[in-house]
């Protein structure tokens, strides 16, 4: 990430650099004031120490309730416990180091292995979490959009290959980066043949000729990216509103309901944490663009100051937003939180009320239209033997009973995709129940 140092590393040297009282009048006519006025610093590490504290407690709160609550073992919570994992690595490596910067921006003390080490994981984590956006948005659109390849997508074993492949090359693709960046020095003006040691500053100071490394990083990891979680998102906008309104689903109590409005959940979930991201990363990239094709500029030094503030700011808070957004969007995450984190779990005496008349109501309805449509009984049959689940009035548990296709309906899959014999329970919400 470039600094305000950085518009300094393209002022030509002063032939009359000798004739400065001090080395460091010498030193910030060069690279710049040591430390940011406290007017900017003050303010800028308090929302940074915030950022920090909060980033780093809602992210572990997400690996947290990811890992030990059952029921968010699925595709999408990995992909987004990864996300947390990239979140925690750019907070750790990356916040601490720019916050200290305001402060002391020169000169770097920390070697030249642990600048490269610091440009990699910083660079390696955007990349990360670039990527696990794109893959979680395809898995949730092929869900929608393509059900008949959802299963393919949701196997665990095929996301835990997507989060290796996704790390493989984000590193690949950032060690570019940390082979441009190193720890610069100036000469002493007296003598050419000296450094200045305590102009050690750790950065990329220039562009890599005939290499644009920023421009692809740009193109690669936010335009495209954007394009295509953009175009997904629409479809599964469309999609959704159209089953919707096929079904006259709006305002319906048959269970059929609960599944695409779960679905508009996740979306305007996912879609909120992707907008928030780009939003959040764009003047990061505009940045680096503007230190690229802007210093021609009058106004540059003044445009890169503002915008160095905002991209420092932007760039982190991207990675606490996330977990404030599972909190406050999504219900079944919420209630997670409360029970792993706070040993709190949800009643379940209404649910138990809610979910004996929803099956009673169900199995009226199929029984009457299995009745009206039993000329469509062979071509709408999916497995020989169902379980249903019928109410006990008189107890809290619920009796399997085994039942015939002749009289009431078939679960149209299992969680699995797989045809056959099958329990349909009312809170599996991955099953669809089909009139035969």
């Amino acid at each position: 990430m470039s600094t305000l140092l950085d518009s300094y590393d393209s002022v030509p040297d002063n032939p009359n650099a000798t004739n400065f009282p001090t080395l460091w009048d010498y030193l910030a006519d060069k690279r710049g004031p040591q430390r940011l006025p406290l007017e900017v610093a003050i303010p800028l590490t308090a929302v940074n120490v915030f950022i920090f504290i909060t980033g780093l407690i809602g992210n572990l709160a997400v690996c947290a309730v990811i890992i030990k609550h059952s029921s968010l073992h699925t595709a999408t919570n990995y992909y987004l416990f990864n996300l947390a994992i990239s979140d925690l690595t750019l907070l750790i490596f990356g916040l601490p180091n720019d916050v200290s910067v305001y402060w002391h921006q020169y000169p770097w003390t920390l070697g030249e292995d642990f600048c490269k080490i610091r440009s990699l994981i910083s660079e390696m984590a955007t990349y990360v979490s670039v990527l696990t956006i794109v893959a979680f948005s395809t898995e949730r659109f092929m869900a929608i959009c393509h059900p008949l390849h959802k299963h393919a997508m949701l196997e665990l074993q095929r996301v835990y290959k997507i989060i290796g492949i996704i790390w493989l090359v984000s590193c690949l693709s950032a060690a570019p980066f940390s082979v441009y960046t190193s720890v610069t020095y100036l000469l002493d003006p007296a003598n050419e043949t000296l450094i200045i040691e305590e102009s050690a500053f750790c950065g990329m100071t220039s562009q890599p000729k005939n290499f644009p490394l920023a421009e692809l990083s740009t193109v690669i990891f936010f335009l495209i990216p954007m394009v295509i979680i953009s175009l997904e998102y629409i479809q599964m906008g469309i999609k959704i509103g159209t089953y919707s309104e096929q079904n006259g689903l709006k305002g319906s109590i048959h269970r059929g309901s609960r599944k695409p409005q779960s679905q508009k959940t996740i979306v305007r979930m996912l879609s909120v944490v992707v907008v928030g991201f780009f939003v959040c990363w764009a003047p990061f990239h505009a940045q680096r663009l503007l230190f690229i094709y802007g210093q021609e500029s009058p106004y540059y030094e003044k445009i890169n100051a503002w915008m160095f503030y905002i991209t420092g700011i932007l760039y982190y808070f991207s990675s606490t937003l996330n977990p404030i957004l599972y909190n406050v969007m999504s219900k079944r995450y919420r209630n997670a939180f409360k029970e792993v984190l706070l040993g709190i779990k949800e009643k379940k005496s209404s649910l138990r009320y809610s979910s004996t008349y929803r099956d009673t109501h169900k199995v009226s309805k199929f029984l009457d239209a299995n009745r009206i449509n039993s000329k469509d009984m062979q071509q709408r049959r999916f497995s020989d033997t169902t379980i249903l689940i019928v109410p006990n009035e008189k107890s809290t548990l619920m009796k399997p009973n085994i039942v015939d296709h002749n009289s009431v309906s078939v679960a149209k899959s299992n969680c699995n995709g797989k045809s056959g014999p099958s329990i349909v329970y009312e809170s599996e919400k991955c099953h669809e129940e089909t009139k035969i």
